[in-house]
């Protein structure tokens, strides 16, 4: 077979050659890079839903992983839904009263040898009394029932993506609001009896404690008076969106099963290699408790909050708030 004849190189062919590779790197630049932007952002948007939407306790126990956290420490090495994350120590012995909390320059938590309150009662006595009746519950209550756990949009998504992605987002969250489908949870993550349940699926989940809260974390805390029963609202202070959210910290971390960022991190799928400075904030949160008198005992508990996620990908970043609802029952 005969061989090809080469064609010698000239000064013209080589500068034809050059030409048409510039040709082909701005059709490259004008074309593919922008549809690749696009399709990460696309990526971006449905991992981010997913992150917000997904079930922590499902994901976990598929996965075999089990996390009792936690003296918390900023740098997120303790976190009771991130996946494989270590616990920097056991909360198992935290008294139950409330406790301190493992920062040493953080308040005390009030005493909580109040027996009674009134509308009249400090902010302290009124949570040093909660803290009293809540962290009964874990150790000492025959069955804790979640009754219903409700996703909220809680406000827009924010960013500098384009504004159909931003509409695009918006709508995926829209669209997974509403009520959870109980049915589908393990059910001892809706009936808890034994400890490892009710440490699982109560606030603060995966923890053994449920408030070590102080007054210095409120913004009011107040109670009603009726007759065998009293009536406590308490409203927490916000924490703004950090990456060192955790269990045991801040206000909300105090109370609330709160967000942190490993749980997002270690839960982003494919966006996991996009996607930085991953914070969670919390606000707007309340917890509202009746309480037998005679007993002390905790028999309903609604919390309610919104988180913030942010975050930085592609050059873009993105805030999204959601509001979470919990309503559980207690029997004795």
């Amino acid at each position: 077979m005969a061989k090809k004849e080469k064609i010698p190189s000239t000064p013209e062919s080589r500068a034809q050659k050059l030409a048409d590779t510039q040709e082909v790197r701005k059709a490259f630049k004008k074309t593919f890079i922008p549809a690749l932007a696009v399709c990460l952002s696309l990526l971006l948007i449905y991992s981010v839903c997913y992150i917000s939407f997904f079930d922590p306790e499902k994901e976990l126990a598929e996965k075999g992983i089990t996390t009792v956290s936690t003296n918390n420490t900023g740098n997120n090495g303790s976190s009771s839904g991130s996946a494989g994350g270590s616990s920097s120590g056991s909360s198992s012995n935290d008294t139950a009263n409330g406790g301190s909390s493992s920062s040493g320059n953080e308040s005390a938590a009030p005493s909580g040898d109040v027996k009674e309150i009134s509308a009249s009662s400090s902010t302290a006595d009124v949570v040093a009394y909660f803290n009293t009746a809540i962290n009964k519950v874990k150790p000492n209550a025959k069955q804790v029932t979640l009754n219903k756990e409700t996703n909220n949009k809680a406000g827009d998504v924010e960013g500098n993506l384009p504004s159909s992605l931003i509409s695009m987002a918006n709508s995926l969250i829209e669209s997974n609001m509403g009520d959870k489908d109980l049915s589908k949870l393990d059910p001892g993550l809706v009936n808890a009896t034994t400890a490892d349940q009710k440490n699982a699926m109560f606030p603060v989940e995966n923890e053994s404690w449920s408030s070590k809260l102080t007054a210095d974390d409120v913004d009011s805390a107040t109670v009603t008076d009726n007759g065998s029963t009293y009536e406590i609202v308490i409203k927490v202070k916000a924490d703004e969106p950090s990456e060192a959210t955790a269990h045991g910290q801040g206000h909300n971390g105090k109370v609330f099963s709160v967000i942190m960022p490993t749980i997002v991190t270690d839960n982003a799928g494919p966006a996991a290699s996009i996607i930085k400075e991953v914070k969670t904030g919390h606000k707007d949160g309340v917890i509202k408790v009746t309480v037998d008198k005679a007993t002390g005992n905790v028999t309903h508990a609604n919390y309610h909050f919104v988180w913030t996620l942010s975050l930085k990908a592609l050059g873009a970043s993105i805030s999204i708030p959601f509001g979470l609802d919990k309503d559980f029952t207690i029997a004795w």
